[in-house]
């Protein structure tokens, strides 16, 4: 029983170590003095991270879930480190990752300095944006669409190809419904990790409101200037970061129990 106990309380200190933080914040609590707020900072944030999220999800979604089902189906010579390879970007600091989009898409980078021959600027721009929050997003949604994919009976699969379907068929008709709770899970994750971007974003989109200038830029930026703002927005993304973890949690229950990450 004293293990128990020791565990308990070691369980219960490390929750508050947790919590504090978020207590702290609670305390402070005067981000609702919406008279100090600076509403066209706010919204143009909002707008920006909203827009370019979006958009990047949908690019997302539309190469992640194949690549994701592949990952999970396929098997070949070296898949294994191939497959790692995906997972590098979750492993590297955000500073690295702004430099290598800058050195690959910025305006002298090696692919960035033939787009703006074409008139096509990467770097310092709405697209940078969208293109961070993509390289960011996808290896996570990869991963759990992957997972999900995997934990399909592939019996179903092969009797549903033997009763005649094609594989498309047999992905639209099996594969997919089966792995869909935990599609969606990958992707709220995804759509987590882009949107909370901060170095990155920094790094190869800058800081330029109305423009490149998402949530957690305006935050960075609104703590020397506006507090108030800062605090209001910190506001605005815990409510999201928390209906992603309540939504993500729920679909795993009701997914079996399994989860996609």
């Amino acid at each position: 029983m004293k293990h128990k106990t020791v565990l308990k309380i070691n369980y219960i200190i490390t929750l508050l170590f947790i919590c504090l933080p978020f207590a702290g914040f609670a305390v402070r609590g005067n981000f609702f003095e919406l008279q100090n707020l600076d509403l066209d900072v706010i919204a143009a944030s909002l707008s920006v991270s909203l827009k370019s999220s979006l958009i990047a999800m949908f690019i997302v979604v539309l190469v992640g879930l194949p690549a994701g089902y592949y990952m999970a189906k396929a098997t070949f010579k070296y898949k294994e480190v191939l497959d790692l390879l995906f997972h590098l970007p979750q492993v590297l600091p955000p500073a690295v990752i702004g430099l290598l989009l800058l050195l690959t898409y910025g305006n002298n980078g090696f692919i960035g300095r033939h787009l703006a021959a074409l008139g096509i600027r990467m770097s310092f721009s709405s697209l940078s944006v969208i293109l961070t929050f993509i390289f960011v997003a996808l290896p996570i949604f990869i991963k759990g669409v992957s997972v999900a994919f995997a934990e399909v009976d592939p019996k179903l699969e092969r009797t549903a190809q033997l009763l005649g379907d094609s594989p498309l068929q047999v992905f639209r008709r099996i594969s997919f419904p089966l792995a869909k709770k935990g599609v969606l899970v990958a992707l709220s994750m995804a759509w987590s990790r882009g949107i909370s971007e901060f170095g990155a974003t920094m790094m190869f989109a800058g800081n330029l409101q109305g423009v490149t200038q998402t949530l957690p830029l305006a935050i960075y930026t609104a703590l020397e200037s506006n507090i108030n703002n800062a605090l209001f927005l910190s506001f605005v993304m815990f409510l999201l970061s928390l209906l992603i973890l309540i939504s993500s949690h729920f679909l795993t229950r009701a997914n079996g129990g399994k989860t996609s990450m």
